[in-house]
């Protein structure tokens, strides 16, 4: 009975699977089309929809500029994220410290959409609309509580025993942060920039309000594509950003990089 239970639980399991990677499937075998609609079962294979996308031109700087969005803002949200975990673990009254991180944590609970909104009323009062500085800025507000409570989540290991130890033997503040302290958040740390880059960028709702022409994001770049064009084009270049996550995250498990660093930071 125990057998056949186990059974019936990993069919399940493989049903619900295939339902959620369907999207996935139908997008990939699209992107190989050699029609310019979807048709299944497919009826020819063809790379002539990726040869476009790079032909075109549409999407490099778009790609080139959520990668440097993406690093910059998962930087940016470190080095924001980092001394505000402290503070708040130092802070002598429990309650401010809760509300102070209720505050940090609210553009999570806010949706996109608003946060959008809000942007886009603010930056064309101030004439930043399209601009890389308003652009980064919005990037860092959506991933900063990504960062934030990867950081807090290793801050909860750190062993105030060796910070005092550290004092007591004369090292200088400065010093006991970079030798001690950091050491031991190197895994939130590593763990929050992975989640902030992934998520800043695939961000499309805020990039859609806050940019025209000039500071357009991949994602922002694909729906218009897809708003002027139905062809296969856009399913080459989704196919090649999932292709591309799923080697970098291949490369980062088999390497064990986050193991390791959550190892050195317990």
């Amino acid at each position: 009975m125990r057998g056949r239970g186990s059974r019936w639980l990993a069919a399940v399991n493989a049903v619900i699977y295939a339902y959620l990677m369907m999207p996935l499937i139908i997008i990939v075998l699209f992107s190989f089309s050699d029609r310019s609609f979807f048709a299944f079962p497919p009826t020819g294979f063809s790379f002539r929809w990726y040869e476009r996308a790079w032909e075109t031109g549409v999407f490099i700087r778009p790609a080139l500029l959520s990668i440097v969005i993406g690093v910059m803002s998962s930087a940016i949200a470190a080095t924001l994220a980092i001394p505000a975990v402290l503070a708040l673990r130092r802070s002598a009254t429990t309650r401010i410290a809760a509300v102070l991180e209720v505050v940090l944590l609210t553009p999570l609970i806010v949706p996109g959409l608003i946060i959008g909104i809000a942007l886009l009323y603010a930056y064309s009062r101030f004439r930043l609309i399209d601009n890389f500085a308003a652009l980064l800025f919005a990037h860092v507000l959506i991933v900063f509580p990504f960062m934030f409570r990867s950081v807090m989540t290793s801050a909860f290991n750190l062993k105030k025993q060796h910070e005092e130890a550290s004092e007591i033997l004369g090292a200088s503040a400065a010093r006991t942060f970079r030798k001690i302290i950091l050491p031991q958040l190197r895994g939130g740390i590593a763990s929050g920039a992975i989640f902030a880059f992934i998520i800043s960028f695939d961000q499309f709702t805020v990039s859609l309000f806050v940019t025209q022409s000039e500071q357009t994001t991949l994602p922002v770049a694909i729906y218009k594509y897809l708003y002027d064009v139905n062809d296969p084009v856009a399913a080459a270049v989704s196919t090649v950003l999932v292709a591309f996550g799923l080697v970098v995250t291949f490369l980062i498990q088999r390497a064990g990089w986050l193991d390791q660093l959550g190892r050195s930071g317990a």
